[in-house]
């Protein structure tokens, strides 16, 4: 008879493991399904290509050229050229793994292997919101783009600083912005000022907050949280920024390791991903310190241009203070010491 033993193979298959984990993020994304972040066939189509950037060529409008000249039979009609340029957007390469050892779970029982396989969906979908904020951090430090695409109010969250903020965009201020993405102490200052409506939209299973007709997402982000005190809010179109993910040869491995640790088994994970905020991009003298660029990379203003009108940004930044009531407490990582067993037998 041949043996039939249950192993983790049976349980976590490499190639379908990696598409149930990439099918769920685009599922449970938050910032995927509220029209954040675009899944950008384009994008993704070149994401396992060779190279470390994604390159997006584009031609200029020629809306804007200069006025046309006077027709007459005494002088030849003048000819404008076209300009081109390129967006240069980051390919993100991350790999993470998990495991535990033979050990832990006779002693434990804990349902290692089931947690791994139900959450690692979660895992990469902390890390988009990672590095979308990361992003938006370091393309608001450009200063071109700051002037012209950020608010930065003098007193608190207010519905007059927030109009002034999307005023930014012009005569498009009242047809493309549609998402607001706030810290919670925000959203409590935002609900103090009665600020926000409660939505039921058709369909869907729970109302939504909405404020001034923009759908409220919340974010606990750090990097919404200003060293001065005030907090960062941003206003979205949809379609401002691409994203897109990719599966990598080898994307999932399963790895035994039957001496070490007393036997171990690891799942790890591989994946390549952009996040690109359009009508900016990689700044030609930028090139990362690693490999592939890091979080504390794509937090700093030189590491992003603008290489359009920053007017077209599609994406407003509103910074303002906060009343003493509604000041976040910053998140600390606790520190705990092992607290040493005592063994009665212990140098005897």
């Amino acid at each position: 008879m041949v043996d039939n033993q249950f192993k983790l193979a049976n349980a976590i298959i490499p190639e379908v493991f990696a598409n149930y984990v990439l099918n769920k993020s685009m599922k449970t994304n938050r910032f995927v399904n509220s029209g954040i972040l675009t899944n950008d066939t384009s994008l993704g189509s070149q994401l396992l290509a060779p190279g470390e950037f994604i390159h997006m060529p584009y031609i200029n409008d020629i809306a804007d050229a200069s006025d046309a000249q006077a027709w007459t039979d005494t002088q030849d009609i003048a000819v404008d050229g076209l300009t081109t340029g390129e967006q240069r957007a980051f390919k993100f390469a991350q790999a993470k793994a998990f495991g535990w050892t033979d050990r832990s779970q006779q002693v434990s029982g804990a349902p290692a292997q089931a947690t791994v396989a139900s959450r690692f969906t979660s895992y990469w979908n902390t890390q988009d919101e990672k590095i979308l904020f990361s992003v938006l951090d370091g393309v608001f430090k450009n200063t071109d783009i700051a002037t012209a695409k950020m608010y930065e109010d003098t007193g608190v969250f207010s519905a007059r600083g927030f109009l002034a903020a999307i005023a930014k965009l012009g005569d498009l201020q009242d047809n493309l912005l549609n998402k607001i993405v706030v810290h919670s102490s925000v959203y409590g200052e935002m609900k103090a000022q009665q600020l926000i409506d409660t939505v039921q939209p058709a369909g869907a299973v729970t109302p939504i907050s909405v404020y001034n007709g923009m759908q409220i997402v919340q974010d606990d982000d750090p990097h919404l949280l200003n060293d001065d005190g005030s907090v960062t809010s941003y206003v979205f179109a949809n379609g401002s920024v691409g994203y897109s993910v990719a599966k990598p040869q080898n994307a999932v491995e399963i790895q035994r390791e039957a001496r070490h640790n007393g036997g171990m088994t690891n799942v790890i994970n591989r994946r390549v991903l952009t996040t690109h905020v359009l009508g900016t991009s990689v700044a030609k003298g930028f090139t990362p310190a690693g490999q592939t660029v890091t979080m504390d990379e794509l937090a700093k203003g030189d590491t992003w241009a603008s290489i359009v009108d920053p007017r077209n940004i599609r994406i407003v930044a509103y910074q303002a203070k906060l009343d003493k009531e509604f000041q976040p407490v910053k998140e600390t990582t606790p520190t705990t010491t092992p607290t040493p067993t005592t063994d009665s037998k212990q140098g005897k």
